[in-house]
């Protein structure tokens, strides 16, 4: 029930009750001041549902803090994302469709190499399957809706302030920055551990069956890789949490952790954008990932 908690008992103070340009300054301060926008970018204002989900207020950064903290490190809000935002989006992801990579892989839950002192059928081995197709940032026109939501700074202090991090940055990347995944029937994510601490997913298009998200909290630590409870859940004998993301849904799961998947899609097609923060300025992924990924390499992006 804690997942489907909504959160609609905020008040949303006006511009006339603070000083012209005062936000500006108390945003570069500590969480400890309530922040209250004097105005929001038309994209923000016109995508997210900011009557459900105040993000410009500190004081409902810091609840969804404390959900995350109950929630085994899931942020799940439902109906981020206003009607129109969802059919923007939408219309914007279908459109841009045609230029998705196809990108296919198999790869253990630890995404990592295989482990040569361990049989193949061992649960540190044993191969997943992922399938999906995306589209990359650098092929979002300057215009895209998605791009200019991922640019804005009130969702990225939102996030870290979720997050309790001293600092967030929008990647450096050019195709990994926001980035749309497509699961069509029988496309999956297959078991894994995210290599970054966490992730931001924002559901474009829910599919009509499949496709749920389902994770397995603190499956694994720093110094042990919890080998029987992994075996245990790529069985089946060990039974995952399983959510359902509504379309216009928020995301924010510390993944590094808690092995995780996105089941096969069985019918209609599953549209999400990856919104890739980091906490280092000028991060960029790795070529062996971005040609997995992408297809492409960087000497490769659009122009």
């Amino acid at each position: 029930q804690v997942y489907q908690r909504l959160h609609n008992n905020f008040i949303i103070f006006s511009a006339r009750d603070f000083p012209p340009k005062m936000w500006m300054r108390k945003w570069a301060t500590s969480m400890a001041t309530p922040h209250h926008f004097r105005h929001f970018s038309t994209v923000l204002s016109s995508l997210v549902n900011l009557s459900k989900h105040p993000i410009h207020d500190s004081k409902y950064a810091i609840e969804c803090a404390n959900l995350m903290k109950k929630s085994d490190g899931l942020c799940w809000l439902n109906g981020f994302l206003s009607d129109e935002g969802i059919k923007t989006l939408q219309q914007e992801a279908h459109s841009v469709r045609p230029l998705c990579y196809h990108s296919q892989d198999s790869h253990n839950v630890y995404l990592q190499e295989e482990a040569k002192d361990f049989p193949k059928d061992h649960p540190r081995n044993i191969l997943q399957r992922s399938t999906k197709r995306l589209v990359a940032y650098d092929q979002l026109s300057e215009t895209n809706s998605l791009r200019s939501l991922y640019c804005d700074p009130v969702l990225r202090e939102f996030v870290r302030n979720v997050l309790r991090m001293d600092e967030l940055h929008m990647s450096a990347d050019p195709m990994n920055a926001a980035h749309l995944n497509y699961f069509g029937e029988g496309d999956e994510l297959g078991w894994h551990f995210d290599n970054s601490e966490f992730f931001v997913n924002l559901v474009i298009q829910a599919s009509g069956s499949g496709g749920g998200f389902e994770f397995v909290p603190d499956s694994r630590t720093e110094s042990d890789p919890m080998y029987n409870l992994v075996s245990k859940v790529l069985d089946g004998k060990t039974k995952p949490h399983l959510i359902t993301p509504s379309s216009g849904c928020l995301l924010i799961f510390r993944g590094n952790k808690s092995m995780h998947r996105v089941a096969p899609v069985e019918n209609g097609e599953r549209i999400t954008a990856i919104l890739t923060y980091e906490t280092k300025e000028g991060a960029v992924m790795n070529e062996y990932t971005r040609e997995k990924f992408f297809g492409r390499k960087i000497s490769e992006i659009s122009a």
